[in-house]
């Protein structure tokens, strides 16, 4: 069973409001293409004038399987099967007279029957209905036309015999027939033809091709069951063209299913309406299949004189108040709402229901001359009605979807130039604050390191009995922190290898300037990020320290700096300073050498261990794989 219990997905109703001027010529013309449409049909189904006069009404029915008892008839005739038999069956005897000399091909035309026809003349087989259609079809009206051979032909009174047989659910019909030269009857038969057998095959192909487009979309958008109901009817309606396509191959049983799946049209229409104008069903959509479910299981149990009484007594009035509620449906939302796209749904309701009404009309009597079931227009008629709304709906959706890009994209351009602005106004605030945060840094530095040098130089200076050279040593020192400065502004990126080298470059002429031989080993380094100008000038001034000390305390004739991958845990490159002097290197009063090297390292999130002892000093620093990026802490000046 098909599930509803979701809201109507068919999109909103539209809301009542004064109607138009354009919602009432959408009216006018929506009432008058259906009967428009109505009196083309009506119009076509009725015989042409002049062939008119062709036409045989008085016949002689044979009741007798010998062919000894006849009995004057009128055509149309009916028959129904009898009781205790599953068929009926009925021989039409026709006297043609014909002159001795007529000079034309003479054809017997049958433009209406139902059920299975043979044609005999004089007592010869010419043809059977078989060779255009299926005795099941019991909706066709593919019309005969059946050339009479003129060796056949005898001069004076002919025999022409029409046997008339049908079986199951459906009673035999047998039009009014015609005889008379060829030419004259093959004009209207081409246009029954192409009108009710050429012209239903191709409305089969778009039903098809149309009920599978519209699965597709369900299965692409499941909540909106509307499509599966419109695919569901319009598969189920090329069903009924089963006999007509693929003959008797499926077995009479299967092909009579196929022909009752019309109710399975009829039975949705309702749901189909109300999902339309975005209402909910009056009850779950499975219920509706209970009158085509009823239907087959008719056909296939109860006895066929029974089943026959149900279809046209009970199933067919069902589905046609079906169709007259769900063009209620339509009328209430056209008229109360003005929902304008229900207009021309309502105009093809009101042709079903014309047709409708007739095919009723014809099944309960016999007055009808041709017997022509119209009601097989109604349902590709509505079901193009509303597959064409559809598609009006889809091109209005694109257009607006089309429109909210265009606004989207401006919208989004807007964004971007005001996002670009503000990442501009950003990235200015956040040089200025770098910027701002370097000077601070320099001058800290300058003011820590440099000016006290500056100070301890000048007091140098004023005390007279201070020789040149002491003098001389701490400009030296001065002119060395300078230079760490500068060097720590360069850009190093992560490779720690590029700023051991340029600080190589500034230590080793202080080495050689106290006689002692610098040892440089430097291995295979991994980047160290978050490599700032901060974190650079920390480590040259950690080194710069430990190498002071050894110069001036160790006595050492060899120093030895060493960089390489650290074999602690979660560190990422091991520096170590080297002596082999007289050790003993440890915190003084008065001395904050070692203690601004601890502090600096604490800054670096790195590990400082300092080793001394009688062979020597190490000083051993391990920086994480990554630098914290923070200010260097305050350093005591020494």
């Amino acid at each position: 069973m098909i599930d509803d219990r979701q809201d109507a997905d068919a999109g909103p109703a539209s809301r009542p409001g004064r109607p138009t001027g354009a919602w009432y010529a959408l009216l006018l013309l929506c009432l008058l293409l259906p009967l428009a449409f109505g009196w083309f049909i009506f119009r076509n189904v009725n015989l042409p004038g002049d062939v008119g006069p062709l036409f045989i009404q008085d016949v002689r029915l044979e009741s007798g399987g010998d062919g000894t008892v006849e009995s004057p008839a009128t055509l149309p005739h009916r028959c129904a099967p009898s009781p205790g038999m599953d068929r009926c069956r009925a021989d039409v005897r026709i006297a043609h007279h014909r002159q001795e000399a007529e000079g034309r091909l003479v054809s017997l035309y049958i433009p209406a029957y139902q059920g299975r026809v043979a044609v005999f003349l004089n007592g010869v087989f010419l043809a059977t209905s078989d060779w255009e259609q299926s005795e099941t079809d019991s909706w066709s009206t593919s019309p005969l036309l059946i050339p009479l051979p003129d060796p056949l032909l005898r001069p004076g009174t002919n025999d022409v015999r029409i046997v008339l047989t049908s079986g199951g659910a459906k009673f035999g019909f047998l039009g009014r027939v015609a005889i008379g030269p060829d030419d004259r009857l093959r004009a209207d038969y081409d246009r029954r033809s192409l009108l009710f057998s050429t012209l239903p095959r191709l409305i089969d192909g778009w039903q098809v091709a149309m009920g599978l487009g519209m699965l597709i979309m369900w299965i692409v958008r499941p909540r909106e069951t509307i499509f599966l109901l419109v695919g569901t009817m319009l598969l189920a309606q090329a069903l009924t063209s089963l006999p007509a396509t693929v003959g008797d191959a499926l077995g009479e049983q299967l092909l009579l299913l196929g022909n009752h799946a019309r109710f399975v049209g009829a039975a949705l229409i309702l749901p189909l309406a109300c999902l339309f104008v975005g209402r909910r069903p009056p009850v779950p959509i499975g219920v509706f299949l209970l009158l085509p479910a009823a239907v087959a299981i008719s056909l296939t149990t109860l006895p066929l004189e029974v089943h026959q009484w149900l279809l046209y007594r009970v199933f067919t009035p069902i589905g046609v108040l079906n169709v007259l509620a769900a063009a209620l449906v339509l009328f209430r939302a056209a008229f109360r709402e003005h929902n304008s796209e229900a207009l021309p749904l309502l105009g093809a309701f009101l042709l079903t229901l014309i047709l409708a009404t007739h095919d009723l009309a014809n099944l309960q009597s016999a007055a009808d001359d041709v017997g022509i079931r119209l009601s097989r227009f109604a349902a590709p008629i509505l079901l193009t009605t509303f597959s064409a709304v559809f598609m009006w709906r889809f091109a209005l959706t694109m257009n607006a979807l089309d429109q909210f890009n265009s606004r989207l994209k401006r919208e989004v351009a807007a964004t971007e130039e005001a996002l670009l602005r503000s990442f501009e106004r950003e990235r200015v605030q956040t040089q200025a604050a770098t910027l701002e945060a370097e000077r601070v840094r320099l001058m800290s530095d300058l003011h820590d390191g440099i000016a006290g040098q500056l100070v301890s130089i000048l007091s140098l200076c004023e005390l007279r009995e201070v020789g040149e050279a002491e003098v001389a040593e701490s400009v030296r020192a001065a002119l060395a922190d300078l230079r760490l400065i500068v060097a720590s502004l360069d850009d190093f990126g992560e490779d720690l290898g590029v700023m051991l080298a340029l600080f190589r470059e500034r230590i080793e002429p202080q080495v050689a300037a106290h006689g002692v031989e610098l040892v440089w080993r430097v291995g295979d380094l991994p980047d160290v990020k978050g490599l700032h100008p901060g974190a650079a000038l920390a480590i040259f001034r950690i080194l710069q320290e430990a190498t002071t000390n050894a110069l001036r305390h160790s006595g050492s004739p060899e120093l030895r700096i060493e960089a390489d991958r650290s074999p602690a845990t979660s560190r990422s490159v091991r520096l170590r300073v080297v002596d082999r002097g007289c050790g003993g290197a440890a915190d003084r009063p008065g001395s904050y050498g070692m203690g601004n090297m601890r502090r600096r390292a604490d800054g670096l999130g790195a590990e400082l261990t300092i080793v001394s002892d009688a062979s020597g000093t190490t000083v051993t620093l391990d920086l994480p794989a990554e630098l914290p990026p923070v200010a260097e802490p305050a350093i005591t000046p020494r």
